[in-house]
């Protein structure tokens, strides 16, 4: 999602998910937030770390 800027719905479809909110709530599940917040946060890591 991160490096090819897609949506959670569409990565769910691309891994194999029909169902894009039981993807969500597995990702929850597992990494213990939303995937898009999880790309927003990684997203503003990746900045920091870049000096911008």
């Amino acid at each position: 999602m991160l490096s090819e800027d897609l949506d959670a719905a569409s990565a769910a479809y691309r891994v194999g998910y029909q169902d894009a909110s039981y993807f969500n709530r597995e990702y929850k599940s597992l990494f213990g937030i939303p995937p898009m917040r999880d790309v927003q946060r990684l997203r503003g890591e990746t900045l920091a770390l870049s000096g911008r």
